[in-house]
């Protein structure tokens, strides 16, 4: 029996979208994946798309082992952009990388949804939500505490100037120009922070070294009672005001996407980041982030 899909995927303030998304609806195999952007090195691009051509070519692995030889492929083709070195010898901080969540649908003799196999790094977030409208969050966010660090510091910086510049006498060339400017002023802590990836003080990320295959999760849950699947990169996390602190906003996030869709979720964030172009009032690290997200309706519950 088929499944409802809805997705989103759009391009932020790159110059190109550098997440990827999963549809392959024969194997039922499915994907968000968040490219990032080595700090002064290569695209985040490059190891979205390896991971995502693995998990598209049919294959007897399992979903874990598709995602362990994209992680081969990529450093195969990490080494092939820099001659001289080998792949060691290249800074973390330097790598292209990329989160995923990646789900796997098993269906019983009948053709329903079963089980599902995922597997899960970084950023991207694996939510169910059953017939009882309850949520289940199954991943977690590593990487969020580490941008909040940083995020912090330059949310001081903004309060500090607002002592002798009120901030809606600036221009919005200057706020601009303040932005960049305090976000320069942490680059010591972002590339810090990207030297953390897979290790036990950082996060696990997909990079092409064979130790990040420790640091994937993944599980299998049988689909009891569940109704929807969502699947969503970090551009589609609702953002908090500065002065109203959340810590629930994924849930929430997931919230709006299981009730109001997946394309309402993402034109709120939207609405809320074009009104606060310099990061001030909903603090964050770049206005407008790539955006990926799949929900999927499981026939059984009549979605």
């Amino acid at each position: 029996m088929s499944m409802k899909i809805s997705t989103v995927y759009t391009k932020g303030i790159g110059e190109r979208n550098e997440d990827a998304i999963v549809l392959n609806k024969e194997e039922d195999i499915f994907a968000v994946i968040d490219g990032a952007t080595g700090l002064g090195g290569l695209s985040g691009a490059i190891a979205a798309n390896i991971i995502k051509e693995s998990l598209e070519q049919k294959s007897d692995l399992t979903l874990l082992e598709r995602v362990k030889n994209g992680n081969a492929m990529l450093q195969q083709a990490v080494e092939q952009q820099y001659e001289n070195i080998s792949f060691e010898q290249i800074p973390k901080y330097k790598r292209s990388s990329c989160g995923i969540s990646a789900i796997h649908i098993h269906r019983d003799a009948t053709g329903n949804p079963a089980f599902l196999e995922y597997v899960s790094a970084g950023d991207c977030m694996l939510f169910l939500q059953f017939s009882d409208d309850s949520i289940r969050q199954v991943t977690y966010d590593h990487i969020d505490r580490l941008d909040l660090a940083v995020i912090s510091k330059i949310e001081t910086k903004w309060r500090t100037l607002e002592g002798t510049e009120p901030l809606e006498t600036l221009s919005p060339e200057r706020k601009k120009q303040k932005q960049t400017e305090f976000r320069q002023e942490e680059e010591e802590l972002l590339r810090s922070n990207r030297n953390k990836l897979n290790t036990y003080e950082g996060y696990g990320i997909i990079d092409g070294d064979q130790k990040a295959d420790q640091f994937l999760e993944s599980g299998k849950i049988p689909l009891i009672a569940v109704k929807q699947i969502l699947l969503i990169s970090d551009g589609l996390k609702l953002h908090h005001h500065r002065d109203h602190p959340s810590q629930n906003t994924w849930i929430q996030s997931a919230e709006k996407a299981f009730t109001d869709g997946l394309q309402q979720l993402e034109q709120d964030i939207i609405k809320t980041e074009a009104a606060d172009f310099a990061c001030i009032y909903y603090p964050r690290l770049k206005q407008h982030d790539d955006k990926s997200g799949i929900l999927l309706g499981l026939p059984s519950y009549g979605a």
